[in-house]
């Protein structure tokens, strides 16, 4: 489980610092975008000084509590998965201010690309 977590969390911040990237380019922050593009080519080093340390510092962890716990349960895993990680989302919202919609979003990738993965291993464990 922990070597698909961290295939899990190595996934999601590729994916949320090229999406944050897009959604938010670094010279938007400022108030003086010249020019979108060059923007974008610029902030996957300034979003991934804090992206990085935040998936792997505090997602990966959640995310292996939140796994150990649903584990146990036979029924509604997933859902139950999903609420955990929007609440561990959000709870940084004290620390982030106004980016926490970015680690809700964030928390709620790594859910996913995390299903997605257990889901593709279960098959490959049935053929």
């Amino acid at each position: 489980m922990f070597k698909r977590k961290l295939l899990t969390a190595f996934i999601t911040s590729i994916l949320s610092i090229i999406l944050i990237s897009f959604l938010t380019p670094i010279d938007s922050l400022f108030g003086e975008m010249d020019n979108y593009w060059k923007s974008v080519l610029y902030s996957p080093l300034a979003y991934a000084m804090y992206v990085l340390p935040g998936v792997f510092l505090y997602g990966l962890p959640t995310s292996l509590l939140i796994g150990a716990v649903t584990n146990k349960m036979e029924a509604g895993q997933f859902q139950f998965s999903i609420i955990g990680h929007a609440f561990f989302g959000i709870l940084p919202c004290f620390i982030l201010w106004f980016l926490t919609i970015y680690s809700l979003g964030i928390a709620l990738l790594f859910c996913i690309v995390d299903h997605m993965l257990s889901r593709k291993r279960e098959i490959k464990a049935a053929t």
